[in-house]
């Protein structure tokens, strides 16, 4: 029998471990190659496997029972998951909010992560956030948060309607206000501008104010950007902490 406990518990925590994996930043990005996905899951799977078994007294007589419990494991870290890909969307916005005003909206570039098509100001934001996500050792953290999970939500667990229940509004709210206010810079600046070449057109009918507008507008643009990059750091750091947060309420653990 303790065969038997041991490969079902592998097949559960290497699923929650999986599900989580395959959709957070770099661990899940379509470049990483998939023998190294495979073996951090199972590796780091190793780190927890003989804990549970010793603590493992599931009753799984058959296949449908194991399938319901990896459906459950998989719902649980997929979960998790899901709150890191809503607050990255903060980098998404605001890299859109940016090129619609400042006139880069018509181009687009090929993400890393899951070859789409992006914005070129959010391509930017979203390396310039992962390069600060392996400096900070947040990818540390993202890995020991699915495994304490194992402590605050063991194998067995039917945690669904708590991850139901959980307000994942408020994540996406905190999101779009995050991305409004990494992009706010922008938005003013160029609404000024819009307005100071709006009284011009009135007051020179003749003057090309599109030929002289688009220009004006990417060159305020690159301006802005050599200006408030050394503030966006820890606006950053601020993200991931809020982020690291959502997760550890996802999981019931309060924060002091």
């Amino acid at each position: 029998m303790f065969f038997y406990d041991y490969v079902i518990v592998t097949v559960l925590v290497m699923f929650r471990m999986g599900a989580m994996f395959m959709v957070i930043p770099i661990f899940g990005a379509s470049n990483t190659p998939m023998q190294t996905k495979i073996g951090l899951i199972f590796f780091t799977s190793l780190i927890v496997i003989p804990g549970q078994v010793a603590s493992f007294s599931l009753d799984v007589p058959t296949l449908l029972d194991l399938a319901q419990y990896i459906l459950t494991e998989s719902i649980i870290g997929f979960s998790m998951g899901l709150v890191t890909l809503i607050i990255l969307n903060v980098f998404y916005l605001a890299g859109a909010l940016v090129d619609r005003n400042i006139g880069f909206a018509m181009v687009s570039v090929i993400s890393a992560q899951d070859e789409s098509q992006l914005p070129i100001s959010a391509n930017f934001y979203y390396i310039f956030a992962l390069m600060i996500f392996i400096m900070t050792n947040v990818h540390h953290k993202m890995i020991r948060v699915i495994l304490d999970s194992f402590a605050v939500m063991p194998l067995g667990a039917n945690p669904i309607m708590n991850l139901i229940v959980f307000d994942y509004v408020e994540v996406l709210a905190y999101s779009f206000d995050m991305g409004f206010r990494m992009a706010a810079p922008f938005i003013i600046t160029v609404l000024v501008a819009n307005v100071i070449l709006g009284l011009l057109s009135k007051a020179m009918p003749g003057m090309n104010v599109f030929m002289i507008g688009m220009p004006l507008k990417i060159m305020l643009g690159l301006f802005l950007f050599f200006l408030v990059m050394p503030y966006y750091g820890d606006f950053v750091i601020e993200v991931f902490n809020a982020m690291m947060d959502f997760i550890f309420q996802l999981m019931g653990v309060v924060i002091w």
